[in-house]
């Protein structure tokens, strides 16, 4: 048990949502956004039906998108009549109970090419930590419920209703699992997070945990800020700390997205030169016949050129994030400097041990991916040569043979010709043959006309000549080719 804490109470309890949610994308046309950018505020209208929160179920009308709105380093969102933050109470709920009633409000801008839902839930006054729950009701506000696509952060910060002037570490870590698990409570989730780090933000402790799950609709990642000091509470309403740190946590979510869309990219291409591979053991068992086997290769090329190019999309994908992993982790590293440098004592190396992580994990990952891919790739294009020369092979020979078939078919036709024109020569002449022919003696009439005879003779000379001619014409045109 917690020693030291009345009751385990909260003064003025704040739960922060950092939604992350991708509004426009380089492979789009400039100023056009991705198909689903809108589906952050339809969840947090959603919400808010569910909530029964007037305001935030109504909140897409006080937005300002623009048509064509390319991407900008910082831009508030909503109206200017709401004073570009939408703010808002709680249905009110039991009449006898005695907790506060809860308020909050929406904050909107736009960070380059993204979307960021600042959705604050607080508590105005004293509460006990078991009330934390009703923050995040039935776990509304997890990854699952919101599915903002770059990922996103919770943050409470809550001043404990301490006894003692300075509170040890431990009571204050136990603490802070407590609030965990008060916020958790309600929820259904499988992916429940973990303690990871802590460290110190404006002269309070700040506590991090996560589950540690690769997939951004998944991963959930919470802030504990404890208000021990007694400067916290004045630098933490001057605000100086909320851009820097909200960016860091963007950049952050950024470089974790990137590197689960780059993981999913190696996967993807690995399960395409499986299938390549497996054509390729098929080429020894490819049929003997020259026809059958031509067929069989242009089938496999024509699948296997859109394998090919989409292995060697991926690739291209995967050096795209990781190029966006650089980008976004020297701004990082920026603004986790900016932020250490404002006004506060701060101890952020849990942020710091994130960006190495980086470098020697998910770098490293990618690198690692890289190497294993780029040679299937040059394997799978001398592959794709190899089956093309076969095919030209192949075909050529095919030529040659109905070449060589159209030719006796030319050589016989030509042959044909001149055996009619013979033929023909040899029945022009046939006119004669038909006159009656007779037996003559000296001084002897005839006596045995034979009209017929005539006919045969010219119709057997006829067919003689055409025949002998077209075999002479064929075997001469045979050996003069």
């Amino acid at each position: 048990m917690i020693e030291h804490l009345s009751g385990e109470l909260l003064h003025y309890p704040k739960l922060s949502l950092y939604a992350f949610h991708l509004s426009h994308d380089m492979a789009l046309a400039e100023g056009e956004r991705v198909e689903d950018s809108e589906l952050l505020w339809l969840r947090l209208e959603e919400l808010g039906k569910f909530l029964k929160i007037d305001a935030l179920a109504t909140c897409s009308q006080w937005l300002n998108m623009g048509q064509n709105q390319a991407t900008v380093p910082f831009r508030e969102l909503l109206s200017e009549e709401i004073d570009r933050c939408l703010r808002f109470h709680f249905p009110p709920g039991a009449a006898d109970s005695e907790t506060p009633r809860r308020n909050g409000e929406l904050y909107a801008v736009q960070l380059h090419d993204i979307y960021v839902a600042d959705l604050t839930f607080r508590y105005p006054g004293i509460v006990p930590v078991t009330e934390l729950t009703h923050l995040n009701p039935e776990g509304t506000l997890l990854p699952d419920r919101i599915s903002a696509s770059i990922g996103q952060t919770l943050v409470l910060f809550a001043k404990p209703v301490i006894s003692e002037s300075h509170p040890t570490p431990p009571n204050l870590r136990q603490l802070a699992d407590r609030c965990v698990q008060a916020l958790l409570r309600e929820a259904q989730t499988p992916f429940q997070p973990s303690y990871r780090a802590e460290g110190k933000l404006l002269g309070s402790p700040i506590f991090e945990y996560d589950n540690d799950s690769q997939n951004p609709a998944h991963y959930c990642h919470i802030l504990i800020w404890l208000d021990c000091h007694p400067d916290t509470a004045s630098l933490e309403a001057s605000a100086d700390y909320y851009r820097p740190l909200v960016d860091l946590l963007s950049y952050r979510s950024k470089i974790w997205f990137s590197y689960h869309q780059a993981r999913n990219r190696y996967r993807e291409c690995r399960q395409v030169y499986h299938q390549l591979e497996t054509q390729m053991q098929a080429l020894p068992t490819l049929p003997e016949a020259p026809a059958k086997k031509l067929t069989a290769l242009q089938d496999s090329l024509l699948k296997i050129n859109p394998q090919a190019f989409t292995c060697t999309s991926h690739i291209r994908d995967i050096e795209d994030q990781r190029t966006t992993i650089l980008t976004n982790l020297n701004n990082y590293t920026k603004k986790l400097k900016h932020l250490t440098n404002i006004a506060g004592e701060h101890d952020l190396s849990f942020f710091q041990t994130f960006g190495h992580e980086c470098r020697s994990k998910f770098l490293a990952q990618i690198h690692t991916d890289l190497n294993y891919l780029k040679p299937g790739k040059a394997l799978f294009g001398q592959c794709i040569a190899t089956m093309r020369g076969i095919v030209e092979v192949e075909q050529a020979q095919l030529n040659h043979s109905q070449q060589e078939v159209n030719q006796d078919l030319q050589d016989h036709i030509q042959a044909v010709g001149v055996g009619i024109a013979a033929g023909a020569i040899v029945a022009s002449t046939s006119g004669l043959m038909f006159q009656p022919w007779s037996w003559k003696e000296a001084k002897i009439e005839p006596t045995l006309p034979l009209p017929l005879l005539g006919f045969l003779i010219a119709l057997f000379l006829s067919g003689f000549c055409s025949v002998g001619a077209w075999y002479l014409a064929k075997e001469t045109i045979k050996k003069r080719r």
